[in-house]
């Protein structure tokens, strides 16, 4: 390899690793701002979505989508993802791995419903020149919950408030 050569393949790897850093926060954007047109851009279409129960578990984009959407879309439900200390690897020119920390605050009418905070253990692919995600799995180091009634009524949780319990 010549030292150009060398040189473009590191630049395409830095590039790369920007690429999927730009997927997960297009995603988190995505969910806070519930951007529900924009977010099956996000995934591949065979994306699968393990939140760390059988239960919030999804395969497919469509499936995934409605299902973040469903439990994360009411307009009282206010979510705010702070991702941050990403680990990229690029595997291949359409092959990423990578492990981002997760801080996480649901906002339920005007009370805080859980903060807490998590990791992601992700996969991505690379199509038509853009990075997508197409595994994610989200686990709770840390999550503190707390009782929130809306009208004498448990207020509905999503799916990142049932992954620890």
């Amino acid at each position: 390899m010549t030292d150009l050569q060398s040189l473009e393949a590191r630049i395409r790897i830095i590039e790369d690793t920007e690429g999927v850093k730009k997927a997960m926060a297009r995603y988190w954007r995505c969910l806070d701002d519930k951007l529900w047109s924009e977010l099956p851009d996000c995934f591949t279409p065979d994306v699968i979505g393990d939140y760390g129960q059988p239960a919030w578990r999804r395969e497919g984009r469509d499936a995934l989508v409605a299902f973040l959407r469903e439990n994360e879309g009411a307009a009282d439900i206010r979510i705010s993802h702070g991702g941050m200390n990403p680990e990229v690897e690029i595997e291949s020119e359409s092959e990423a791995s990578g492990i981002f920390k997760l801080h996480d605050w649901v906002v339920i009418g005007s009370q805080t419903r859980m903060r807490g905070f998590a990791q992601y253990r992700m996969r991505f692919r690379k199509d038509a020149g853009r990075w997508r995600i197409h595994r994610m799995d989200l686990r709770y180091r840390y999550r503190e919950d707390h009782a929130v009634y809306l009208d004498g009524k448990p207020a509905w949780t999503t799916p990142a408030l049932e992954n620890q319990s």
